[in-house]
């Protein structure tokens, strides 16, 4: 075995080409088949090195060139909060929300006082609608004209920010399901790389238990979504007050998870100088949010927990079968100890 002499941190792929001992080591030859990209790892890093790194647009929550999904029961606030971080980005970036719920009166009646005084918005924040009336050309589907136009839009405008509000409408079919989810998250991230965009998607969660914190299995229909995405976060309704809100990670890929079970971002549902949005209150837990067990209920719980723990399962493990955090499944054991 030959052995290597070199700094890994200063290695370059002319280097290899040029030392006998790395060309033992090292595969310069990029090699592509059928999907596929080869290279070594010490290639990746190198062309990694040459690309800007990770960029915050909105706390740890939006990454720059990345595609990231919100996620959140209905009524909660999920376009509340998208439009908020639209106008907060816009100050320095282009943005276009698509915005395929609201009229264009019902989005006066949000952003004024009685439809007077109307909130001014940064001028990079472009929202796109439905037009009224529309037809499909002949012989292409109705996913491929939206996919069409959303990137004809791109173009016209040159925004890197794209925002889509949300992703039931993007396709006639199920998004539930994987054979749709599929080609419509291909279709997708083949836009985010195609024009370097950030973009992010609201949908709908499935029905929860409002007394269990929200999980990435939570996201409605096909994981398939989740699985192609490079973040994912939700937004939770306090138990404590209806106007109190809760912002958590479930997935995240450009850093570590900042806002857990332990550490989520509180908010307060309000209106100043016509403009609705989610005023930061303070960092908390998600469980002091939740519905309150009944007395039995948390001692059914507590009980499982204990047994399950006999049985040797990590309070990960737990918490995984009882839709429940390890945090709590450790509160509950240290109770025992």
């Amino acid at each position: 075995m030959i052995e290597p002499n070199f700094n890994l941190e200063t290695i370059t792929p002319e280097a290899i080409m040029n030392d006998p001992v790395l060309l033992e080591l090292e595969d310069v030859n990029v090699k592509e088949t059928g999907l596929f990209l080869c290279r070594t790892a010490n290639e990746c890093i190198q062309t990694a090195k040459g690309q800007p790194m990770p960029k915050k647009l909105f706390r740890s929550l939006i990454f720059e060139n990345e595609l990231t999904i919100l996620v959140a029961d209905t009524g909660v606030g999920k376009s509340i909060f998208a439009v908020q971080i639209a106008n907060e980005i816009s100050t320095t970036e282009r943005v276009l929300y698509f915005d395929l719920e609201l009229s264009d009166k019902q989005f006066q009646g949000r952003y004024s006082e009685n439809y007077e005084h109307e909130y001014v918005f940064n001028p990079n924040f472009y929202r796109v609608v439905f037009k009224r009336r529309f037809e499909i050309p002949s012989g292409i589907s109705y996913e491929d004209y939206f996919i069409d136009s959303l990137t004809t839009k791109i173009q016209e405008t040159g925004a890197k920010i794209v925002i889509i509000d949300n992703m039931t409408r993007l396709i006639t079919g199920d998004t539930d399901q994987a054979k749709n989810a599929k080609p419509l998250m291909d279709s997708l991230n083949n836009l985010k790389f195609d024009f370097d965009l950030t973009m992010l998607l609201l949908e709908h969660t499935k029905k929860v238990d409002t007394s269990k914190p929200i999980h990435l299995n939570d996201l409605q229909g096909s994981k398939m979504k989740a699985n192609f995405a490079d973040a994912v976060f939700t937004i939770g309704r306090s138990e404590r007050d209806k106007n109190i809100r809760y912002v958590k990670q479930l997935k995240v890929r450009s850093c570590e998870v900042e806002y857990d079970s332990e550490n989520v971002l509180v908010y307060e549902v309000i209106k100043q100088n016509s403009f609705l949005h989610l005023k930061f209150i303070e960092f908390g837990s998600e469980y002091d949010h939740l519905k309150q067990l009944s007395d039995t209920d948390r001692e059914n719980r507590h009980e499982k927990i204990l047994e399950l723990k006999s049985q040797g399962l990590s309070n990960t493990d737990i918490g995984r079968q009882l839709g429940i955090s390890e945090g709590a499944v450790r509160k509950q054991l240290k109770k025992v100890l």
